[in-house]
């Protein structure tokens, strides 16, 4: 693959000279073989900058495989990475590959390398070194051929002076460092990221078409957005389903309490074109319907976000995972 092919950054990462700077570097770094470490931070969407890497590589074939260090407990991030055997720990019923092994072929994006425990970063800078390496409670030496891709939210020099990454594994993968710049610093980003943001929840939630006012344009370029593409994609989705009518005002975005979200509100916008002829009706059972139809949306929706993994999904919904599949055979819910 050449290494002069430019990438074209997904849409939801902007296009500002800034973003596009940071991708012609990608074009240059996707093809190779090295190690790579993006900084940036919470909400930059760092993991969507390595997939794009993966997918212009030559190794896009083969799996892409995330190890998210901030859900994994520190003691055993070693048996997420490299697998492990029956009785290695307890709970551990069963051996089980890590994410090494599945990533045979192709890449492992590490979320927040910092998490990793000393140990763990020697082992996995053993295996950088040499393509070996054992599974947890294991003699026997494994191979597998993979590109790693490793991230932070820490400034790449922080993490070194700091002691939060060894140095040897620091060096092996500071030779690439790609480092997305915050929202605030590519301020020329906002309102078209915004605008895609709301065209695409008015098309997913099913809401008349909508626009920014004057207002809350000039609030939505000026604030600093500390969340960074995540709190303006959150920010966006839910002022397209609160709002009333077509035009969204700084009150919409609510911006102090982007974080929660009124069921109430949300209830509200979605039934008031029904609700009226539904109480003339003697017995609909409004309830039960309600519930059913709201339980079955919040579950598409989680699934859909999290790409069909059902175990994140049940993570993120609060749910067992059996429960999960239980709604799912209830609901006739497919993935």
């Amino acid at each position: 693959m050449d290494r002069k092919t430019f990438i074209q950054p997904p849409r939801v990462m902007g296009k500002s000279r800034k973003i596009l700077r940071v991708f012609r570097d990608i074009s240059n770094v996707a093809p190779g073989e090295e190690a790579i470490i993006i900084s940036g931070e919470n909400g930059t969407y760092k993991e969507l900058l390595a997939k794009t890497i993966h997918n212009n590589s030559r190794r896009s074939k083969g799996p892409f495989v995330v190890v998210d260090s901030s859900s994994v407990p520190e003691k055993l991030a070693e048996a997420e990475l490299f697998g492990y055997e029956k009785g290695a720990y307890a709970g551990a019923v069963q051996k089980r590959n890590g994410k090494i092994t599945e990533a045979d072929g192709g890449t492992v994006y590490i979320s927040e390398i910092i998490k990793l425990e000393p140990e763990s970063q020697k082992k996995l800078l053993f295996f950088l070194k040499s393509g070996e390496f054992k599974t947890l409670g294991g003699n026997i030496s494994m191979k597998s051929n993979v590109r790693f891709i490793a991230a932070t939210c820490k400034e790449i020099p922080e993490i070194n002076a700091g002691g939060l990454v060894i140095k040897d594994l620091y060096d092996f993968f500071s030779s690439v460092q790609i480092r997305i710049p915050p929202l605030r610093e590519r301020r020329d980003d906002v309102l078209p990221l915004a605008k895609y943001f709301l065209k695409e929840a008015v098309t997913k939630f099913k809401t008349e078409d909508k626009d920014f006012s004057r207002e809350a344009k000039d609030f939505l370029e000026k604030y600093d957005w500390p969340g960074n593409i995540r709190e303006l994609e959150n920010t966006i989705k839910k002022a397209a389903i609160l709002s009333n009518g077509a035009l969204i005002s700084i009150k919409d975005l609510k911006i102090g309490d982007v974080g929660s979200c009124s069921m109430e509100e949300f209830l509200e916008e979605k039934l008031k074109r029904y609700l009226r002829e539904m109480t003339k009706l003697g017995n609909c059972n409004l309830y039960n319907t309600v519930l059913s139809e709201v339980e079955k949306s919040l579950i598409n929706i989680v699934l859909r976000e999290t790409g069909g993994n059902q175990l994140k999904a049940a993570k993120t919904l609060g749910i067992n995972r059996n429960t999960l599949r239980t709604k799912m055979k209830e609901y006739r819910i497919r993935v």
